[in-house]
């Protein structure tokens, strides 16, 4: 059998423009690996610290300034190129695969956190109140949104939801209220299958997309 010898001399070096390019590379492509992986642990945080808290905003705050800088690693990579010792690759496709396991992990958390806001919410609502219904508005993809006001110790709230059809203002209906925070949003109907529609697309697309992106970037590593 005839094999082929690479005939380069043992002491060979690299030029050194291609070492530097080489260790840009590398730098950028640590930095842009760091970002992503905070993106997610800064995406898990926001999930967890709960609906509005400041643990949530720092969170999310974050993982937008993380996905920042991950699109100007990966902007840096496609402008560096491959190294031409190490395989070539198509670095916009992993950033832009990269981008969309971002977005539905993201879906994932919001989902996830508005799905247990509002079932807390659901479940502190144990007082039923009289509400008066103002400012109805009809929509034909998201329904009838009405503003609902109550009374609760002298002091008036309000706050929006669903409603099974547009009613005209003043309108009275039975809403139901935390009776510890009457401040809180009443309960007047409660679907969650928007956001069971969110986590749906968080669990198939978030792994889906992060099996694509370690496959195409098998060949620029």
């Amino acid at each position: 059998m005839t094999t082929i010898q690479d005939r380069r001399p043992s002491s060979y070096r690299r030029p050194a423009r291609d070492r530097a390019l080489s260790a840009a590379r590398l730098a950028v492509r640590v930095a842009g690996g760091l970002a992503t992986a905070t993106v997610f642990v800064a995406l898990a945080v926001a999930g967890f610290g709960g609906w509005g808290t400041p643990t949530s905003v720092g969170g999310w705050t974050v993982a937008a300034w993380a996905v920042g800088g991950a699109i100007l690693a990966g902007v840096l990579r496609a402008v560096l190129g491959s190294d031409p010792y190490r395989g070539r690759g198509d670095h916009v496709d992993v950033l832009v695969v990269t981008f969309l396991a971002w977005v539905c992990a993201a879906v994932l958390t919001f989902s996830l956190s508005y799905f247990f806001h509002a079932h807390a919410l659901d479940d502190h609502a144990t007082l039923r109140v009289s509400a008066t219904v103002t400012d109805c508005v009809e929509d034909s993809d998201a329904g009838n949104s009405c503003t609902y006001h109550w009374v609760v110790g002298g002091h008036t709230y309000s706050s929006q939801d669903g409603a099974a059809q547009k009613w005209p203002d003043g309108h009275r209906v039975t809403v139901r209220i935390d009776p510890a925070h009457p401040e809180r949003p009443a309960q007047v109907s409660r679907s969650y299958w928007v956001a069971w529609i969110g986590i749906l697309i968080g669990l198939v697309g978030t792994p889906f997309a992060a099996l694509i992106r370690w496959s195409l970037g098998t060949g620029l590593d």
